[in-house]
């Protein structure tokens, strides 16, 4: 039987909220110890994997590989020290692992590695992929007639640009994966420029819905907003389901915020700017 969503209740929201302050005070602490990172796309979903993974999934903290778990395949790489701090919470890494990021002999390397970490699905790396990766694993319970688990995957909106990713959409599509449940960081910006200056993806909603996706549209740091999204694409069982989360790259940092130059850090995030991001976050 197909999962369907979790209630959100205000204490969850509350709790939610407290994880992803903590989670980007972890992100900008890996990404400063490393000297380099994403920093502007890892900050624009932490809502969005806080709610999926320490509330909407179903996981076990004692056993990453549970058979009917629901799993995440992380198609937006980059974002990978998000998921090592959702994963240090959870129990599945220590806490004192966090600062090996980027590091040579460390388990968290740039992108998340399956053979690595008992705790991913799926080793990422180049973008677009993501979604062909869910459908596989979704077609494969089918035969094993396993119904439970879903497959969210999280996908940057300069991905779509891929052409992979539309290839991937007709499938899921066509074969009515309706446990596939895509979500776009949609932030607006990547690596270069903006999402629409390099090359338009809109309009988008249409497009998903062309390919016979269920779609919904919310604002990506509303917990409560995505809950609700995901329970009313439930009403189209059959279809695949896209939540369209318009994020804030950067979220959290104020010199970050709608801030490409902070695709990247590196040298430029300094002591003093970590100290200023911290406090920002602290004072929210």
């Amino acid at each position: 039987m197909l999962r369907i969503a979790k209630a959100l209740s205000s204490t969850s929201q509350r709790s939610l909220v407290n994880d992803a302050r903590e989670v980007r005070c972890d992100v900008l602490r890996m990404i400063h110890h490393a000297k380099s990172g994403n920093p502007g796309s890892a900050l624009s979903c932490v809502d969005i994997l806080t709610w999926l993974l320490r509330h909407e999934m179903h996981i076990d903290g004692r056993e990453p590989r549970w058979p009917l778990r629901d799993r995440l395949v992380l198609s937006k790489g980059h974002a990978a020290p998000v998921f090592y701090s959702l994963a240090a919470k959870i129990g599945w890494i220590a806490a004192d692992e966090l600062l090996g990021f980027r590091r040579f002999n460390s388990r968290l390397q740039t992108h998340p590695e399956y053979d690595t970490l008992p705790c991913v699905d799926y080793t990422s790396g180049s973008l677009g992929q993501g979604l062909s990766a869910a459908n596989g694993m979704a077609i494969a319970a089918r035969y094993l007639c396993s119904a439970e688990p879903r497959f969210f995957v999280l996908l940057g909106d300069g991905e779509l640009q891929e052409g992979q990713v539309w290839e991937a959409a007709m499938t899921a599509g066509h074969y009515c994966l309706g446990n596939v449940i895509a979500i776009v960081d949609r932030n607006f910006f990547q690596g270069d420029r903006a999402v629409k200056s390099e090359m338009d993806i809109e309009p988008l909603a249409d497009k998903w819905r062309a390919f016979k996706w269920a779609v919904a549209a919310v604002n990506g740091h509303d917990y409560a907003a995505l809950a609700t999204a995901l329970s009313n694409l439930q009403s189209e069982p059959e279809k695949p389901k896209l939540i369209i989360a318009e994020t804030v790259k950067g979220r959290g940092v104020s010199f970050m915020e709608n801030n490409n130059n902070w695709h990247v850090g590196g040298p430029k995030f300094t002591d003093e700017l970590l100290a200023q991001a911290l406090g920002e976050l602290s004072a929210n």
